[in-house]
């Protein structure tokens, strides 16, 4: 029995790349247009939706959310997860050929 070498892949396009802290920010500015669109305040998401206050504002703000606070999101508007983080974090080719520049 014969066992070909494997070719090395080349692909087509760049890779998929996400930047989790675009990512956090872009839902959690979601998050908030959600809220407000649903006429919703941090104090009703609190008392009737059982969240703690500094919880979303942590996630409005951008710290990020753990994936049963994401579902539970979704449940609180009705809407899928997929509408809450299409399109978020995606690093294009062009935001990857721009010179990073640190803070002094």
């Amino acid at each position: 029995m014969t066992v070909k070498a494997k070719e090395p892949s080349t692909p087509s396009s760049p890779a998929l790349r996400y930047d989790y802290k675009a990512f956090a920010a872009e839902l959690g500015a979601r998050i908030r247009q959600l809220r407000k669109a649903s006429g919703l305040t941090l104090r009703a998401l609190q008392f009737e939706h059982n969240y703690h206050l500094s919880q979303i504002q942590r996630i409005e703000k951008g710290d990020g959310i753990s994936l049963p606070t994401l579902l539970k999101i979704a449940e609180t508007y009705q809407v899928p997860v997929e509408r809450l983080i299409e399109g978020l974090g995606m690093v294009t080719e062009a935001q990857e050929l721009r010179p990073k520049v640190g803070k002094k």
